[in-house]
């Protein structure tokens, strides 16, 4: 398969109406997964991406307990901001979430951009279990709503924080996954493909085996 009949059918395996290939399968799934991307789009699309990585990232001010964690970026959104806002969106109201106070918050946000040593290669996956706000779960068991670190094979390390819509498959076979996110390609947030690097499709670069995914509690 080129990549041209990839992205054709990465484009209907898009969340658009029901569920793509790896839907949650119980009805506690669907509605968790329902609340995380009634959240994730609640940002709307597009809104422009900062490719200096050097402001918030989150397309909205994050408060918790009447104090500021980050403040609204000032020049674009991106990938970790953007789930960091929809996670956090998702888990309002929640008892996990109330647990934390404002300093846990902002522990829990440096842990999920990968700020911190222990967070640098699982991010979203560590931050959940170290706050006890969801799981990592299997990547072949991820579904519709989690969230998935992605670390492409290049030689420059490349890595993107995604919500995860659904999986790319053909003849039985996973070749890749479609996700929201924040990037540059749809200039900020928007709906985006990518090929798992041994999947044989041209440019895919997505390494399995470094590849994470986190379920919310909600």
């Amino acid at each position: 398969m080129n990549r041209r009949d990839f992205l054709g059918l990465a484009a209907s395996c898009g969340f658009v109406s029901g569920w793509a290939a790896g839907g949650p399968r119980g009805d506690k799934d669907v509605e968790r997964a329902q609340t995380v991307l009634a959240a994730a789009r609640s940002f709307g699309t597009g809104g422009g991406y900062d490719r200096s990585w050097g402001g918030t990232g989150v397309p909205v001010e994050i408060s918790h307990r009447g104090r500021r964690v980050l403040s609204k970026a000032k020049n674009g959104t991106y990938c970790c901001g953007f789930t960091f806002a929809a996670a956090m969106r998702a888990l309002e109201g929640t008892r996990a979430l109330g647990k934390l106070d404002a300093d846990d918050a902002r522990a829990f946000q440096k842990a999920w951009y990968g700020a911190t040593k222990a967070s640098g290669e699982r991010q979203c996956a560590y931050a959940v279990e170290e706050f006890r706000l969801g799981r990592e779960v299997d990547l072949e068991d991820a579904e519709a709503g989690d969230f998935i670190q992605i670390w492409r094979r290049t030689k420059k390390p490349s890595g993107h924080s995604v919500m995860l819509l659904g999986w790319v498959e053909a003849g039985g076979e996973r070749l890749g996954l479609t996700y929201l996110s924040s990037q540059g390609s749809t200039d900020g947030i928007g709906v985006a493909f990518e090929a798992f690097a041994d999947s044989g499709i041209e440019g895919g670069r997505v390494d399995p085996e470094r590849t994470y995914a986190a379920r919310l509690d909600l």
